[in-house]
């Protein structure tokens, strides 16, 4: 189960990163989905991602599984970050 959740983690915070390139260049939409801005909408599914990151490190057995574990936090950790300070400190006009 942790082997699935190393390797699940690590697809959705590649997708994260991919979603997050296409919510900031995309045009000026009025885009607000479930009532919240896409940012923050992405914000609490890092966090989320994060967390069976953490979940899944019980996980590891070989080089590979590590480097994914490792490179999952690193994503989730500086995704989440940068996206804390576009959402608290810029300007989101939503």
């Amino acid at each position: 189960m942790n082997k699935q959740l190393n390797f699940w983690s690590f697809i959705f915070s590649t997708i994260l990163v991919l979603l997050f390139f296409i919510v900031s260049f995309t045009g000026p939409i009025d885009y607000t989905i479930l009532g919240m801005h896409p940012f923050v909408l992405l914000l609490y599914v890092t966090l989320l991602t994060f967390i069976t990151g953490l979940t899944g490190m019980a996980g590891m057995q070989d080089w590979k599984s590590m480097a994914r574990s490792f490179s999952t936090i690193i994503l989730t950790i500086g995704l989440s970050a940068f996206l804390a300070i576009v959402i608290f400190f810029g300007n989101l006009l939503s």
